[in-house]
């Protein structure tokens, strides 16, 4: 028999339900992107992120953008969303969720080969939409139990841009995030000195709440506090390659003790 932390799960479904899903539609059809579009944001929990004509074009914003589900067409003149499929797996992100949009059913069998989430066949129907949206929330829930079976806990993970490739960061190896002025964004520091920057529309509030041990120090600064060597009066040193001394504003302070001596 296997245990499961009922409170973490039920604040996961809580977080969940919340969080409207986001979607992006990628079809060389205008027509067809503002019916699903519009079907979807009426009846459902979704949020379009983007909508293009050309998947080719696309890459650059799916980099950019925290996409749930992409709901791609399968002819397209640029590029075949199969081939598109693996592109997304290969090179933007493997977890984000593909649904074929054709109005072939032919292809429902190569979709299938390449790990679709799903199919979706024009015209869509309120009713098939939500079985995908079903099947979405359900795809959540099941890998939340599987990582409780297994005694996993459910760490987030940062996923960064770096040569054109996404890179997913375990969250033990941050040491501490600061805003960069000329980029107007954030930027990861790992505990091996190397750096990487988020993407533009990541916030403090964002980064602070993927885990506790993750505290604002300044406005331009949060920390890991597992990696806090050493507090001084206005400043705190990390014990990481790099060897930072980072200063601590008089506002954040209490807060960072209170969430260091709580460890």
């Amino acid at each position: 028999m296997y245990l499961v932390d009922i409170s973490s799960r039920q604040l996961y479904i809580r977080d969940l339900i919340q969080k409207k899903i986001n979607a992006y539609i990628i079809d060389d059809n205008v027509d067809a992107c503002e019916v699903l579009k519009m079907m979807m944001e009426k009846h459902f929990p979704v949020e379009t992120v983007g909508v293009c004509n050309s998947a080719l074009a696309a890459i650059d914003d799916l980099r950019e953008k925290d996409t749930d589900i992409i709901f791609l067409d399968i002819e397209m003149p640029d590029i075949s969303g199969l081939e598109f499929c693996q592109l997304i797996k290969q090179q933007i992100n493997p977890e984000t969720k593909v649904v074929f949009y054709s109005a072939h059913s032919k292809y429902v069998i190569n979709a299938m080969r390449q790990e679709a989430f799903d199919f979706l066949l024009k015209p869509p129907t309120v009713e098939e939409i939500g079985k995908i949206i079903h099947r979405y929330y359900e795809n959540k829930l099941t890998t939340l139990d599987t990582a409780s079976r297994c005694g996993q806990l459910l760490r987030p993970l940062l996923v960064v841009n770096y040569k054109n490739e996404q890179i997913k960061i375990d969250i033990d190896n941050c040491a501490f995030f600061r805003f960069s002025t000329d980029n107007n964004s954030w930027e990861v520091v790992c505990i091996d000195g190397k750096s990487f920057m988020l993407r533009r529309r990541t916030n403090a509030d964002m980064i602070l709440s993927l885990t506790r041990d993750f505290v604002q120090i300044n406005k331009k600064n949060i920390v890991n506090i597992r990696h806090v060597d050493m507090i001084s009066e206005n400043s705190c040193k990390l014990n990481i390659k790099t060897d930072e001394d980072l200063l601590i504003s008089r506002s954040f302070r209490q807060t960072f003790l209170d969430a260091f001596y709580s460890i």
